[in-house]
This record gives structure tokens, sequence and C-alpha cells, in this order.
């Protein structure tokens, strides 16, 4: 018996019907077998302990734990937790830290003051006790050493180095301009001074934790158990 056009289009649709519903069911069954594979087998709790600073300089450990907490909560991949709870630990340490100047100013070059004490080169000439150069930018360098482990067996995940991470050069008087009007106000130059110092800190600190991060992220989930 010939089918009609009506019931062949009934037909028709019922078939897309069939195979929409079949290609939903497979995108959920993919999307649940993947979050439940994430949620049981990757640890995700992180102990991060107080970080241990070997140089001289103050306000490095701060500044690094701050970054790495605030990339944490960021990236939302791991929960930072206490050491009772946690999965992981990791353990960072300030292995080395120093400054370098990169550029001086000379009184031959024609300069009204130097750029570090904003001392007139007049006064130095007559004087000729000061020195006739000053510093007028360095570059921070920073070395680190992370180590991560996961708390419940005490196995070494990672144990990295970081040597001599550096900053770009920042000028030591602020925006790298000397006028006179600024000759007596060294306060103002010391200020200027620890905020570019301060600010190239924290980008180390934070490329020092994005590196951490992303190794501890690379840590591919353990063997399922057989």
């Amino acid at each position: 018996m010939p089918v009609g056009r009506f019931e062949m289009r009934k037909l028709m649709t019922s078939l897309a019907l069939l195979g929409a519903l079949f290609m939903f069911a497979q995108g959920c069954v993919y999307r649940f077998a993947n979050q439940e594979r994430f949620s049981s087998d990757r640890p995700r709790t992180v102990y991060i302990a107080p970080i241990a600073d070997h140089t001289s300089y103050s306000g490095q450990a701060s500044h690094l734990m701050a970054a790495l907490k605030h990339l944490f909560a960021r990236e939302k991949s791991f929960i930072i937790t206490d050491i009772e709870s946690a999965r992981w630990g990791v353990e960072v340490y300030i292995t080395g830290s120093s400054r370098a100047i990169t550029r001086v100013e000379k009184c031959d070059q024609g300069n009204e003051v130097l750029a570090s004490g904003s001392i007139p080169c007049g006064k130095i000439t007559a004087e000729n006790k000061l020195p006739d150069v000053s510093p007028e930018a360095e570059v921070a360098t920073m070395s680190f050493r992370a180590r991560a482990i996961d708390m419940s067996s005490g196995r070494v995940l990672f144990d990295m180095n970081l040597p001599k991470l550096s900053s770009g050069a920042y000028e030591l008087v602020g925006d790298g301009t000397v006028k006179a009007s600024l000759s007596k106000k060294q306060e103002l130059h010391v200020l200027r001074y620890f905020e570019n110092s301060n600010r190239a800190t924290q980008g180390l600190a934070q490329s020092a934790a994005k590196r951490i991060f992303d190794r501890l992220n690379a840590i591919p989930p353990p063997a399922p158990e057989l």
C-alpha cells in the first residue's frame, strides 16, 4: 500500500527527532563522564607552606604568597586549604635576590642635577668631594626553588629551580626625569625609588607564581587502580 505524503512527512520528522535525541544523549554521557573523571581522579586541595626567604630583602615573601593565592583563586583548578585537609603541598623558597645598576648619569654630560640624589653638578665641581656619577636605573633579579609533595604518600611531585628571573629596568627617580625644582626634596626621590623597586618585585613574584602553578597543573592524574 503506498504511503501518503502526510504519513511520509510524519515518518521523516520522527526519524529526525530520534537522531537529535541520540546525539544529545551521547553529548550528555561524554560531559558527565569527563566531569566525573576530573572530580574523582585529580587531587584539587593544596596547602601552600609559608614562603622561606633566604635573602636580605624584605617584603618579597609576602608578594610571592599574594601572587600565588591570587592565581590559584582566579584559575579555580585547585582549592587552597590547611595542611590537615590538603592532598598536595607546595613549598617555595626565595634563594637569591639582587639589584644591579644599568644606567648612570654623569655631570660631564651637561646635567643640571644628578638623578638619585638630585645634587647640583655645580656643587660637586666646587667641593670636589662628591661623586660625579649617580645611579639612574637598575634591574631586580630573584631566584626561586619550588617543590610539590603528595601529602598522603610523601612522594615528591616535582622539584624545580627558577634561577635569576629579572625585571625590566626601572628608574631610580620615578619617571626618569631630573628637575632642579626637586633638588631639595630627597624624600620624594626615595619614595619614587621604593615604589618602582616594589613594582619590580611584584612582577617577579607574579612570574614565579605563574610558573609554579603551571608546573603543578601539568601533573597528570594518578593511574586508576586495577
